[in-house]
């Protein structure tokens, strides 16, 4: 990974070069967090935790780790009809 040299305006602003944004899917409004280090910073795209839960459920319906409401039903000894 290169270096990209950004400067910062008199409000203390940078702006990210176009290409970065397309490449990482940053998009107007989004949030993101600069971490400091020792003598240099990371700055990280901030996850929506709901996207992350809506993966995680796909996930787990993948590996057939999910149980239907008809099966929950059924073990609970509810009707559904």
């Amino acid at each position: 990974m290169s270096a990209i040299p950004l400067k910062v305006d008199e409000k203390g602003r940078v702006t990210l070069p176009n290409k970065l944004r397309k490449n990482l899917d940053i998009k107007p409004g989004d949030t993101l967090f600069l971490q400091e280090q020792a003598e240099y910073f990371v700055l990280k795209k901030a996850v929506d935790p709901f996207d992350a839960l809506a993966l995680d459920a796909l996930r787990e319906r993948n590996e057939g780790k999910t149980v239907g409401l008809k099966d929950v039903a059924s073990q609970l000894g509810v009707d559904l009809e």
